[in-house]
């Protein structure tokens, strides 16, 4: 596609489309109601999909009026009621959200703190990294922030805590394994796994090829069931392409590598998109996203009882410091200054990767502010 029209969706079940994947209750539909499912969204519009094909929705009057927050909107992957006939504008109207399983939710960039929704319902979220960018996930007593345009560095923490957080189960892809030998990709490997401490043992690392098709058996084997699969990453490691390989046809654009080699940003807009036929599920492209701040204020998902979505998220990806953090003198205590703080304790005695602490107290400091510019504490 080259004329930058956006492409045909195809038409799914709704159990492709992950109808009896959902952990929520189905909702009680009035004559002339249906449910789609959001595969794309538009500034007043959404692409809707269901058994029915596809459609064109927009919020209703009452459910515009009664919104207040970007949480009342739906995003990509929401399962929405909508009404079967559209109306004069020849949008069906959109009248309720669904409630959600999980939800991808980062900081937006800007002066402000403010949600931005990633995506909506998503079982896995699969960040997705090239052997040369994922080399900058350095071992944990050298590695430094990313400088890299496809480097992850400190981002990948963000990308896993805001997975744990959401609900959703994080994996991570390294795309265009071709361009590296066996050597070189168990480096990229052990790097990353250095990187994550003790958070890699619940975090699969998979090897795939757009190109040659390398491992897209087992990344499509993510969605079966109608379970949903969130790629997300750097612009130019190769989402896009992807998601083309497994739905068997160029459903989102891609672009030419740029003369260097490196792929280059072309999604502009997330998009849900069903692979593998009745016994597939369905993957979200996402545009290529610089960082991944997890917002820390409450999303609406379930998470452990008494504690926030982002102090979850926070226990998941560094489960070291989270149960070190248990035996400090001070229940408020921040790791840095305090006597008595079992977490610094460990860093002296040589039992937790200085650099994991320091990866985790900036991730603090970059979630300190939600909830539309009012101050908070993810711990």
């Amino acid at each position: 596609m080259t004329d930058g029209s956006p492409p045909e969706l195809p038409a799914s079940s709704l159990d492709q489309l992950g109808w009896q994947h959902r952990a929520v209750r189905a909702p009680q539909l009035l004559s002339g109601q249906t449910v789609s499912r959001v595969a794309v969204e538009h500034r007043g519009a959404y692409e809707l999909l269901d058994d029915t094909g596809d459609a064109i929705g927009a919020l209703d009057g009452a459910m515009r009026r009664a919104a207040r927050t970007p949480f009342d909107y739906p995003t990509v992957g929401d399962w929405v009621v909508r009404t079967l006939e559209a109306r004069h504008d020849r949008r069906a109207a959109i009248t309720s959200v669904l409630d959600r399983s999980s939800l991808l939710c980062r900081r937006a960039a800007g002066p402000h703190a403010r949600p931005q929704l990633v995506a909506a319902n998503a079982d896995v979220l699969a960040v997705v990294t090239t052997p040369a960018s994922a080399g900058d996930a350095a071992p944990a007593e050298t590695a430094g922030p990313a400088t890299t345009s496809g480097g992850v560095g400190h981002r990948i923490e963000w990308y896993l805590t805001a997975a744990f957080s959401g609900g959703a189960r994080p994996v991570i892809v390294v795309n265009k394994a071709d361009t590296v030998s066996g050597a070189e990709y168990q480096a990229t490997v052990d790097a990353l796994r250095r990187r994550l401490g003790a958070a890699a043992a619940e975090v699969p690392i998979l090897a795939t090829s757009a190109l040659d098709g390398r491992g897209l058996d087992s990344l499509g084997a993510l969605a079966e069931g109608g379970a949903t699969v969130a790629l997300s990453g750097p612009s130019g490691v190769g989402k896009s392409s992807l998601v083309n390989r497994l739905a068997g046809a160029d459903v989102v654009p891609v672009a030419p590598l740029s003369p260097d080699g490196r792929g280059r940003h072309t999604t502009v807009r997330r998009q849900l998109v069903p692979v593998g036929g009745p016994d597939g599920g369905t993957f979200v492209d996402t545009p290529g996203l610089q960082d991944l701040i997890p917002w820390s204020g409450e999303l609406g998902v379930g998470n452990q009882a008494g504690r926030s979505d982002a102090a979850s998220g926070l226990a998941q990806a560094f489960p070291e410091i989270a149960e070190r953090a248990r035996h400090c003198r001070f229940a408020d205590c921040t790791h840095t200054v305090e006597p008595d703080c079992a977490v610094t304790a460990a860093v002296a005695a040589g039992e937790l990767a200085a650099q994991r602490l320091s990866t985790y107290l900036e991730l603090v400091s970059d979630m300190a502010v939600d909830r539309f510019g009012e101050r908070s504490s993810p711990r």
